[in-house]
């Protein structure tokens, strides 16, 4: 990297290979989003991106089962049975079912297939996956969004953590989403989990301007993930 950029994984589609390959180019680093995608799908891109010869991670979310309290399910199904309706689905039928997002095939795959970086969102994966992964040479990334969240990822052998501040313009990378993340600027979040860990930042949430990004610099940031600015890239 010559330019303290990382073009953030944005589900849904918007990470596609050509900005990946795009954000490279350009001195940074670019990241395919694992989520909401099959394994194969991944694999399709990743081949995308290795015929262009950089370097570049994927991002995966790892599980994090969450309590569902069954009463309020059900009071939500019944929220939005009109709308299910629409599409013909009968909620009044519908289950609580815990979805892994394929995690076991996307890991496989990675590990089957190395990349260069890869980060993990939502959840810290067990300390062997991490040290699995790190032996392969793939270097990893944890997304926190506070102190308590760095040390449980430093304590699981991770390389460098991924602060993301409330800002944030797509969802929060929070272990724990029963709990909104405190709303406090992204240079003061650097400096607390400075405090507690030691291992290299990248700060992101709520960065969209050369200001921003030398803001999170002075802060001790090494470099800054920037998502939403990209959306209107050519």
């Amino acid at each position: 990297m010559t330019t303290p950029i990382l073009a953030a994984p944005m589900a849904g589609g918007p990470s596609t290979p050509e900005l990946v390959v795009a954000a490279a180019q350009s001195g940074g680093l670019g990241f395919l989003a694992g989520g909401l995608r099959t394994a194969q799908t991944l694999a399709d891109q990743i081949a995308k991106v290795r015929c262009a010869e950089v370097s570049f991670g994927v991002n995966l979310f790892a599980p994090n089962p969450v309590p569902i309290d069954p009463q309020e399910f059900r009071s939500y199904a019944q929220l939005i049975t009109n709308e299910g309706t629409r599409y013909g689905l009968d909620l009044d039928a519908a289950q609580i079912v815990e979805d892994d997002d394929l995690w076991d095939d996307k890991l496989e795959l990675l590990l089957a297939n190395p990349v260069p970086v890869v980060s993990f969102t939502f959840a810290i994966p067990p300390p062997q996956v991490i040290q699995t992964l790190r032996k392969t040479g793939t270097l990893v990334a944890q997304t926190v969004t506070s102190p308590d969240e760095a040390r449980l990822a430093a304590d699981a052998g991770a390389d460098v953590l991924i602060v993301q501040a409330s800002a944030a313009g797509g969802h929060s990378g929070t272990l724990t989403p029963q709990h909104i993340p405190a709303d406090i600027p992204l240079s003061e979040l650097l400096g607390q989990i400075q405090a507690v860990v030691s291992l290299p930042l990248i700060a992101a949430g709520g960065i969209a301007t050369p200001g921003a990004v030398a803001s999170a610099l002075r802060a001790g940031a090494i470099a800054t993930a920037v998502g939403t600015v990209l959306l209107r890239a050519d």
